[in-house]
């Protein structure tokens, strides 16, 4: 019984290890451009893929961060609407920048608050 409940707790202690807040500070993206953004530049792929130009359409299915150093992060999918009315509020959609706090799952942020820099 004492195994079980150490065991237990183990696991519940690698679990909560997983889910970490975070408060993040970058460029919001197209979550599919993102990673290419990343790798060739992001004035090239902006260049290149107009698609990925949130100006021009700023509903996605999913959004991303680049942080200052070139890190990415896909903020999730559930908190598009936040990410929208940030989006609508600004006047350089493809270059604005926010700050970011939630939960950190792996390479996803779940937002508790999002505003602009």
């Amino acid at each position: 019984m004492v195994r079980r409940v150490f065991h237990l707790i183990l696991l519940s202690v690698a679990v909560s290890g997983l889910v970490a807040a975070a408060e993040l500070q970058g460029l919001l993206t197209d979550w599919n451009c993102t990673q290419d953004m990343v790798r060739q530049g992001r004035a090239k792929i902006l260049k290149e893929r107009k698609s990925c130009r949130l100006a021009d359409n700023a509903q996605r299915a999913a959004y991303g961060l680049i942080t200052d150093d070139k890190k990415f992060y896909k903020i999730d999918p559930r908190d598009n609407d936040r990410v929208l009315q940030v989006l609508r509020d600004s006047p350089d959609k493809d270059n604005l920048k926010v700050v970011i706090s939630g939960d950190l799952q792996g390479n996803t942020i779940r937002i508790s608050t999002i505003s602009e820099l």
